[in-house]
């Protein structure tokens, strides 16, 4: 089944053109932002109304939302410590109905499907900096298992992400004492 037949894709706005309601006061979403999201800080709490079309402010980022950048070919889920920022024409916003789709299983399939990887690998475009296009995102082929079991693979994933990041920075830290008690060894 096509992503397009479960799931909206709303691309984010040309922050460019201009728009003096939107460039003084808000702070566009970043590629470091969905990394952050992606890593767990989204985990421990349930959306408040996850990922639900916001007719006012299309190009919002609200807590709970799937975003998926063009760019990184990646997907996450919105935290809170980002709601509210604007999404640029490198993402999009994945709307989807969470009774027929769970956004951390959408999430999964998008960043680690083999399936998925050969699809997104075959219908890159670009010269430099290859990327999906709002129209091959719509496109790609997805199955999707009973939402208990989305649910399960989801918040499997999402906990193994959040564990990921954690050792990570458990190696820097590590990193950073050592490194403190060398250069204190080296002064004395």
């Amino acid at each position: 089944m096509k992503l397009e037949d479960r799931v909206s894709v709303r691309v984010g706005r040309n922050l460019s053109r201009g728009n003096e309601k939107y460039d003084a006061t808000l702070i566009a979403y970043s590629y470091d932002d969905l990394t952050k999201d992606l890593d767990g800080v989204f985990i421990d709490s349930k959306p408040i109304e996850s990922s639900r079309d916001n007719q006012d402010e299309p190009h919002l980022c609200k807590y709970g939302d799937v975003v998926f950048s063009f760019v990184s070919s990646k997907a996450g889920i919105v935290s809170k410590e980002n709601q509210g920022k604007i999404i640029n024409q490198n993402f999009a916003k994945l709307i989807v109905d969470d009774n027929l789709i769970d956004p951390c299983y959408l999430c999964y399939s998008l960043n680690e499907s083999p399936s998925m990887k050969k699809q997104m690998t075959i219908s890159m475009q670009g010269s430099t900096v290859p990327k999906l296009t709002p129209a091959i995102l719509k496109n790609l082929e997805l199955e999707y298992p009973s939402i208990e079991t989305q649910r399960l693979i989801g918040k499997a994933y999402f906990v193994l992400r959040k564990r990921q990041a954690l050792a990570k920075k458990e190696l820097e830290l590590e990193e950073q004492l050592y490194l403190e008690i060398l250069n204190r060894l080296d002064q004395q």
